[in-house]
């Protein structure tokens, strides 16, 4: 498929009325609902990885059933991130977040009762853990492409800018919260995750928008099997890749991410090494949650008056002199909290690569793109985490650092060199709307390139006013 124009794409969504009178209270009221549900029940699934491989070490004494209880807990997110975004492109996604989300309280309350009566129950941990991953997956997935179709044009930026908060906020809560909760009890973890669940339920019930899907979508299974599942899944990577800011900074994050994994790995070796207490290594990993945190309650201000392109640019840059640090300062704790003030700039790439890809990706494809890119980010953590111990084991910590840092500077060049100014973004998109026209898109006066400043001054305000994919 030959993608058509973004600017000029059909924009099925964009939520509700506009922010005065009863439609602008009702979208508010479902935003509240669907984020403050999904809080909850990220608060839920990240006590319970927290808890897993400590239960299952607490039932067999086995390391080694450990490590296979927390890949089952994060194996969903590499494996079904691809056929989530398709599935939440052609479903409904209210009707996929709900029963997700009814699945995790049966889940938790199968294994709360496993727990009680079964004398050897890891095998339901494993297996457990499992379906609370998937559901997660497909959750994560339908929620983020309905934000949409709630949230109205105008108003993306502080949309995004509370859920990358909610995300960093659960992050600092939920993963100590699940050891605290085992050490009270082994159970407590689980009826959490099975209360959280429910309180989501709730929550999408009482949603007044359920119509959270393109209408391209039937939402009804076909009695053939679709033929075209390949070319579907490729649709959505030819969309990332049809917009170089977002393709490069994809790239970008990507090598990032596993480098940002082999530097806390080195960073808990070298602490490890000098007896640094485990609570004292957990405190200091918390300011990665606490940054982010800031960070996303500042980026969609910064984010808008900058545009994304611009913040995507030296956000980026900004992580070189931060890892540069980590690799000259001999001191694990030190080298931690300057690991974790990188995700204050990293709330801000979240933000700004989303708003970037709902300017240019249509909301029939949007499931399909957020999905590939999860996938590629999820597993450049994945490969960083796994290969990071053999690099480390080769190199040694310091010399891994020092070539850390070295990438970090290619990927900063790299970005600078390949994404283009405001000015070029702006005449790229002018250049392939040429002869395509949209009578149901506003922009179509400004496409008849009657006059060229015209479409430079529109593009550049659709830039800064995004709306929340």
């Amino acid at each position: 498929m030959t993608a058509a124009s973004p600017r000029l794409a059909p924009r099925d969504g964009g939520g509700g009325a506009g922010g005065n009178g009863q439609a602008g209270e009702d979208w508010r009221r479902d935003f509240r609902l669907l984020l403050s549900g999904s809080a909850l029940s990220q608060l839920g699934t990240l006590g319970v990885a927290a808890a897993n491989p400590l239960l299952a070490l607490a039932l067999t004494s086995s390391p080694i059933l450990a490590g296979w209880v927390a890949a089952a807990t994060t194996l969903p997110s590499l494996f079904l991130t691809l056929p989530a975004g398709l599935f939440v492109d052609r479903y409904d996604r209210w009707r996929i977040m709900l029963i997700c989300q009814v699945t995790r309280v049966v889940n938790s309350v199968v294994l709360v009762v496993g727990l009680c009566v079964l004398e050897e129950p890891w095998f339901l941990l494993v297996a457990a853990a499992v379906v609370d991953g998937s559901c997660a997956v497909f959750f994560r997935a339908a929620e983020q492409a309905a934000v949409r179709y709630v949230v109205p044009d105008g108003e993306a930026e502080q949309a995004m800018g509370k859920s990358e908060a909610r995300h960093h906020l659960a992050v600092v809560l939920g993963r100590p919260l699940g050891p605290v909760l085992f050490s009270v009890g082994r159970v407590l973890p689980y009826v959490l995750d099975a209360l959280t669940s429910l309180v989501s339920v709730v929550s999408l019930l009482l949603l007044k928008t359920r119509s959270l899907q393109s209408s391209k979508a039937t939402g009804k299974p076909r009695n053939k099997p679709d033929r075209n599942l390949p070319s579907r899944f490729a649709e959505g990577i030819r969309w990332l890749c049809h917009d170089k800011v977002i393709f490069v900074s994809l790239c970008s994050c990507a090598l990032a991410n596993i480098g940002f994994q082999i530097v806390i790995l080195l960073l808990v070796v070298e602490a490890e090494r000098q007896q640094i207490s485990g609570s004292i290594i957990g405190t200091m990993l918390t300011t990665s949650g606490v940054a982010g945190f800031l960070g996303a309650l500042t980026a969609p201000r910064v984010v808008k008056l900058l545009t994304p392109p611009v913040t995507l640019k030296y956000c980026i840059l900004s992580w070189f002199p931060l890892l540069f640090l980590v690799a000259v300062v001999d001191n694990p704790l030190l080298g931690m909290f300057i690991w974790g003030i990188c995700s204050f700039t990293g709330a801000y790439v979240n933000i700004a690569l989303v708003m970037r890809q709902s300017t240019i990706i249509p909301s029939d494809v949007l499931g399909r793109v957020e999905s590939s890119s999860r996938f590629l980010t999820t597993g450049a953590v994945t490969l960083g985490a796994g290969g990071g111990g053999y690099v480390i084991s080769i190199f040694g910590t310091r010399l891994t650092a020092a070539l850390v840092a070295m990438v970090f500077l290619a990927i900063v060049i790299g970005v600078f060199v390949l994404i283009p100014t405001s000015g070029r973004v702006d005449r790229e998109i002018a250049e392939s709307a040429g002869g395509r026209r949209s009578g149901e898109d506003a922009l179509d006066v400004c496409a008849s390139r009657e006059d060229a400043a015209a479409v430079s001054a529109v593009s550049a305000e659709r830039e800064r006013v995004a709306v929340r994919s």
